[in-house]
This record gives C-alpha cells, sequence and structure tokens, in this order.
C-alpha cells in the first residue's frame, strides 16, 4: 500500500472511531405508584403520568420501544430489578463504544428521605447509588415525589431536593454527568390536579418537551429550555391554583462541551403549529381519551411548533375574557396549521358552563350503506342504509350508546310465489368503545323493534291478470330482535371519520301464522360527523 493510501485509510479509520464514538443509545424508566405507605392518601394520576412520560420518551426522545421500561403500581423490589435489567443492557451500548443516555422519571409519594412506593420505602441515597451503578454517559432523574396531605384544590405532592450545584464544562466530546430535576423546593409540596389529570410538574413538562419550550425554534429541546419552561409554568400554575407555591429545582453535575437535548420533534406523529399572537395560552386536549396532551403559551412573534400522535384534538385558546374553542385533526406525518378563524369565539363563562373542552362524551352522527339479510325464512340478502346516533365515552375504554334506524329491501321465491319485502329497524343498544392507536373501536348489543312490508306475486301472475284473478297479495308484520355489532372507525377530519361495522340480529317474526327465530347478518359502511 503507499503512503497516500495509507494515509487515506488511516483518515477513514479516525473519522469512524469518532462517529463510533460519538454514537448514543438511550434508555428509559418511568415509575409511576399512586399509593405511599398505609398513612398516605392514594394519587390518582401518578400512574397515568408515568405513562405519558415513557411515550414522550418513545415518541420524541428516540428511546427505542425495546428500551423503554414502564413500571405501573410495581414493588420497590421489581424497581431495583429494572433497574439492575437496564444496566446490563446499558452495559453492552458502552462496550461497543457508544455514548448512552438514560431518563430516569418517578411519580409518586415521597418526603425528605425516602419515595414511598406501594408500602414501602425506597431511600433516596440508595436511589443515587443504584443511578449511578447504571454508568451512563448522561443520566436525567426527574422526581415527582409526593407525601400525604390535602390541599385546597388538590392532593399534596412533596420532595426535598438536595442542593444545587453549579455545572461545569470540561474539554469532552458532549456532555457527561447525572442531572436531578425535583418538582418542588425544600420544604415544599407539590400538586396534582383532578382538571388537568395529572400533576403540574409533569403536565407543564410534557408540554415543555412537546415544543412549548423550544424557545430558539430550531425543532430541539434542550435541557436549559425544558427546565426553564417548567419552572416558571409550574409556578405560575401553582401559584394560581392551589394554596402551596412550588419552585422545581435543577440538580446538575455535567461535564462536556455542546448542548444536552432531550426531545427532537421531527420525531413525532404529526406537529400543530400555532400562529404567532394567537392568544395568551392553548390547550390541547386528544378527543378520545379527554387526556390534556399539551398546555402553550403562544410567542408574541414566532409560531409554536407542537409535536403529537396523529388523531382528533380539542382546541382551546384563551384571549382576554373570551375563549376560542374547536377541534383539529392532525394526519399521520404531516403539520396542521391552526387556523383561529374556524374556531368557536365564546365568554369564559359560556365554555365553562358547556364543559366543551372537558366534557363526558361526544355524540355522534352516522349514515352508512351496506348489506343484510332478510328477517324473515323466505328472504334473501338485500341492500340497507342506517342513520344511527352514537354517543361516545372517554377516558380509554369506556361506555357507549348506539341506537337508530335502518331501511333494507330484499327478495325470496319459493316454487309457488315470489317475495319483495321492505323492512325497518329501530335499534338501542350498549357497548364499550376505545381507542386502539388511531383506530376506534367499539362492540355493542341490544334490542330492536322490526316493521315489515312484504309483497307476494305467483310466478304466473301475468296470466292470473288476464284472467281478471288475484295476482299477489300484500302483508305486514312486525317482530323483535337482539343485535350484536362490532365497529371500526378512522378520523379523516376533525369532526368526521369513515367506519365498517359487522354484526347482524336474531329475530322473532311471526310467518304463516308461527313464530319464527331468523338470525341476520349485515355488513355496512358508512361516514361519522361529530355534534
Amino acid at each position: 500500500m503507499s503512503a497516500r493510501g495509507a494515509r487515506v485509510l488511516g483518515a477513514l479509520l479516525v473519522l469512524l472511531s469518532v462517529s463510533v464514538a460519538s454514537a448514543e443509545s438511550r434508555f428509559s424508566i418511568s415509575v409511576g405508584h399512586d399509593l405511599g405507605l398505609d398513612s398516605d392518601e392514594p394519587l390518582r394520576w401518578a400512574q397515568q403520568d408515568a405513562e405519558r412520560m415513557d411515550a414522550v420518551f418513545g415518541q420524541l426522545g428516540g428511546v427505542p420501544e425495546d428500551r423503554r421500561l414502564l413500571l405501573r403500581g410495581e414493588s420497590v423490589s421489581n424497581l431495583r430489578l429494572g433497574l439492575a435489567r437496564m444496566r446490563g443492557r446499558m452495559e453492552e451500548a458502552r462496550r461497543a463504544g457508544e455514548r448512552t443516555l438514560l431518563f430516569f422519571y418517578f411519580s409518586g409519594h415521597g418526603d425528605e428521605a425516602s419515595l414511598r412506593v406501594g408500602g414501602e420505602a425506597l431511600p433516596l441515597a440508595e436511589l443515587q447509588r443504584l443511578l449511578a451503578e447504571v454508568q451512563a454517559t448522561v443520566t436525567v432523574a426527574m422526581l415527582d415525589a409526593c407525601h400525604s396531605g390535602a390541599l385546597v384544590r388538590g392532593r399534596s405532592k412533596g420532595f426535598k431536593s438536595a442542593p444545587a450545584f453549579d455545572i461545569s464544562f470540561l474539554r469532552q466530546v458532549g456532555p457527561a454527568g447525572r442531572v436531578f430535576i425535583a418538582s418542588a423546593g425544600a420544604h415544599e409540596v407539590a400538586q396534582e390536579s383532578d382538571s388537568l389529570r395529572g400533576s403540574f410538574f409533569t403536565h407543564h413538562l410534557i408540554s415543555g418537551l412537546r415544543g412549548a419550550a423550544d424557545v430558539d425554534g430550531d425543532g430541539r429541546v434542550s435541557l436549559t429550555e425544558a427546565y426553564a419552561y417548567v419552572y416558571h409554568r409550574t409556578l405560575a400554575g401553582s401559584h394560581a391554583s392551589t394554596a402551596a407555591v412550588q419552585h422545581p429545582e435543577l440538580s446538575s453535575q455535567l461535564a462536556g462541551e455542546g448542548d444536552l437535548f432531550l426531545t427532537t420533534l421531527s420525531r413525532s406523529h404529526a406537529r400543530l403549529e400555532l400562529p404567532a399572537g394567537v392568544g395568551d395560552s392553548v390547550v390541547l386536549v386528544d378527543e378520545r381519551t379527554l387526556q390534556v396532551m399539551a398546555e402553550v403559551a403562544p410567542r408574541a412573534e414566532d409560531p409554536v411548533s407542537v409535536a403529537l400522535p396523529s388523531g382528533r384534538y380539542r382546541v382551546q385558546v384563551r384571549r382576554g375574557p373570551q375563549v376560542l374553542y374547536g377541534k383539529v385533526y392532525l394526519p399521520w406525518g404531516e403539520t396542521q396549521r391552526l387556523k383561529p378563524e374556524s374556531l368557536e369565539v365564546r365568554t369564559l363563562a359560556l365554555h365553562q358552563r358547556k364543559g366543551a373542552l372537558l366534557e363526558a362524551s361526544t355524540w355522534r352522527l352516522q349514515a352508512a350503506l351496506g348489506a343484510a339479510r332478510s328477517s324473515t325464512q323466505l328472504g334473501g340478502w338485500g341492500p340497507q342504509v342506517g342513520v344511527l346516533l352514537a354517543r361516545e365515552g372517554t377516558g380509554g375504554l369506556g361506555l357507549s350508546f348506539l341506537g337508530g334506524l335502518t331501511l333494507g329491501a330484499s327478495r325470496g321465491s319459493t316454487p309457488a310465489q315470489k317475495l319483495q319485502q321492505v323492512e325497518l329497524g329501530l335499534w338501542s343498544g350498549l357497548g364499550l368503545a376505545g381507542s386502539v392507536g388511531r383506530v376506534w373501536v367499539g362492540g355493542h348489543a341490544g334490542v330492536g323493534v322490526l316493521g315489515l312490508a312484504q309483497r307476494a306475486t305467483s310466478p304466473d301472475a301475468e296470466r292470473r291478470r288476464e284472467l281478471g284473478l288475484p295476482a299477489g297479495r300484500t302483508r305486514t308484520g312486525a317482530g323483535v330482535a337482539i343485535f350484536a355489532t362490532l365497529t371500526a372507525e378512522v378520523p379523516v377530519s376533525a369532526s368526521t371519520g369513515l367506519f365498517a361495522r359487522l354484526g347482524g340480529h336474531v329475530a322473532l317474526m311471526r310467518e304463516d301464522e308461527k313464530l319464527r327465530t331468523q338470525s341476520a347478518p349485515l355488513l355496512m359502511l358508512g361516514c361519522t360527523w361529530g355534534l
């Protein structure tokens, strides 16, 4: 090999080693427990907060699904075991020459000395030791810990953080070290809110990580941006809503060059762009689960991009004494710009009376076309149309109502006659419905009342008419039925969607002076509109 070739090969090896060394693998552990010691008042939203943080780590934090660990209502021993397993996985990445970053999040009860988890205590000193043993290049620990005690508008969540110390930077490729973010300062309590369905701290932290904290607009949220945002918003929120004011604290021991970016907005399924100066604050609520996904303070001069999963969202914009309310649909992989002119303008009092943002359920109108079998033994298959009304529950899997009218036509025949019939059904039923990813699925069962108009003609009808004899006869009938259906719906806009419904009913009808039962399968496709 020539000297020049050797130099080129050496340069490539150096570049390759730098690339490998700079590669970063990310891991996360999200822990939530609603129960502390026996003397602690149970929390309502700690485990759900852990689920939300786990989703953010996966959607925006760059943590693959197989490197995320979610512990909900687990014991202290399982937490220790989870940290031990994560330590082994991160050691493999470290031996491969990769930088490693560990997100650790906890929400639950705590005091000045320990986390209180399901009747057990985990000393903070032990937690610090366990995190240090993981030996990640960077560890970012976020503790939203709580102790018992009720305040005016929430259950108390308290944590006493260690004294903060200065951030120092040395000559090093990328930051390294540990960061602890506590939800409240020493001798303070933090709050969880039923209206937010989570804690103030976690609510604002997630909002910041989804883009509200991206002050420089580069599409990434750094540690500095996230902490500045959650500090000021948590302070303002607790000051305005509760009897206690909380000041989140950051303790950092980072060394190295460059910023530490926690989330990257381009990783999101979809994004909503809020125009500059759109209002004082914007709240975004998932249409299906009624989870407050983000609360953003729009900037006066620059737009704000919020990274969200694709789907339908309710939007509330506070603008002085007014509220702009509406819905928006975010398709997968697209960025939508909020259009204030499309929102309904209300006074704050009217909006609160209607409860539009967090109402318990929503009515939807459905129109469908399909095919079904007749409810009579002699009838065959035919087209069917339906107009139905559905009231869907929220908050995950919930109770749902389905009812309405169907109209179908069918034909049948016997050696002695040909039949043409029209069938009208009135239906009402209950079931369960919830979202599975982007698809809304539901199952219903109920009862119905059937009306039938049937025209029977003889095969030789023309000949009978020529002879002046009756060619056929018309009769009516009625019956009852029980039904069951399965429905899947996908959204196409903020208020519309397409659905498919498969099911059927068993009818009890009077035919030929006898009571007969008949099963009638059904397949319908249609469109749904929010009311």
